[in-house]
């Protein structure tokens, strides 16, 4: 306090000295390190808990030294390949193929995480040729026999059809359900309509190894897959939920975003599937892709379902198409029996 002059007055006097903008903007600076600090011991200590905690009910194997998650189930002649939506995992193809093993025992039935999903190693961007090629390799280890049928529903279609294009000779029929079209993901449109979607998930992905997606998803800020998280049983939501924010798994997705935005596949060829069962399940706008197969052999199933995840939200519409590629392929090879047996007697 001070005395003022010709008063008996007192007054307070603020002896705290005033920042300067460059000490503001320093502290300012301090604070935001500590909080990513902070954030990067919370992330790395949540990833080693999750990894501890979670068991993997999986097998799996290396595939370019990236581990790759898969269940292979039955002894069939046909081995049943599913690959499913971006962001999805494994678990879409849970009841599907439970019905399938209790009802078609001419066939086994495989299911896989592709890079970043599940307990699968996350890596680099690649596109879907190239995970096609991992798919293949990743078949071979896992001692899943020739020949196959594929079903492939939304991004999971687009690494099948680079698959049939790669390896003609390995598939006997196929089935793509709610396909994404390559000519419609190299539109400006698609890339304008999908624009905020990639940019919040690249914020997840940035996020994700610092806690920032944890806080997000805590604060249900987070993007959500409707039509797949509501239909997981309670064990295969808590995994997954401890699972998607992770950087593993933000990293994969924003991969294989970009690989769409930037329009990086080219498989979808008239009669790529020529000459094989081909059953498509369609929305508006996709019925253009009977193309890939031929006249005789294709069917189409216009479905009015409005989930992103039509395996999960139609499980009877999914089976029937599967069923009736794999009656298609019996009859085909019944065929073949039939004209190889009487040719051989005529020879006789």
């Amino acid at each position: 306090m001070k005395l003022l002059p010709h008063s008996n007055g007192v007054y307070k006097v603020n002896m705290r000295r005033k920042l300067k903008p460059k000490e503001i903007v320093k502290y300012v600076l301090i604070f935001i390190t500590a909080l990513i600090l902070i954030g990067l011991i919370y992330q790395k200590t949540s990833d080693f808990v999750a990894r501890e905690t979670l068991k993997s009910k999986v097998d799996y194997t290396r595939v370019n030294d990236k581990r790759l998650d898969y269940i292979l189930k039955g002894d069939g002649k046909y081995t049943v390949i599913f690959d499913g939506n971006l962001g999805g995992n494994l678990n879409q193809w849970t009841n599907i193929t439970k019905e399938l093993n209790k009802s078609n025992a001419d066939v086994s039935t495989f299911v896989y995480n592709r890079r970043g999903y599940g307990y699968s190693d996350s890596g680099s961007k690649i596109t879907p040729e190239e995970q096609a090629k991992d798919l293949k390799i990743l078949l071979r280890k896992a001692g899943a026999p020739e020949p196959y049928i594929l079903v492939g529903e939304e991004y999971g279609s687009l690494v099948l059809t680079n698959f049939a294009k790669l390896f003609p000779e390995t598939i006997v029929g196929s089935v793509l359900i709610n396909p994404i079209v390559e000519e419609e993901i190299k539109s400006e449109e698609y890339v304008k309509s999908n624009r905020i979607h990639k940019i919040r998930r690249k914020i997840e992905d940035i996020g994700s190894h610092i806690g920032f997606t944890s806080l997000l998803d805590a604060i249900k800020l987070d993007v959500k897959l409707e039509g797949f998280e509501d239909k997981l049983k309670e064990s295969q939501l808590e995994e997954f939920n401890v699972q998607r924010t992770k950087a593993n798994y933000t990293s994969a997705v924003d991969n294989e975003l970009r690989s769409l935005m930037e329009g990086d596949s080219n498989s979808q060829n008239p009669g790529v599937f020529e000459g094989k069962p081909y059953y498509l399940i369609a929305k508006d706008g996709q019925e253009g892709l009977k193309n890939l197969g031929s006249e005789g052999l294709t069917k189409i199933h216009k479905t009015t379902c409005i989930s992103n995840f039509i395996s999960l939200e139609d499980e009877e519409a999914t089976l029937i198409g599967i069923r009736d590629v794999i009656k298609e392929v019996n009859d085909i090879e019944r065929k073949n029996k039939k004209i190889s047996a009487n040719n051989i007697g005529l020879k006789l």
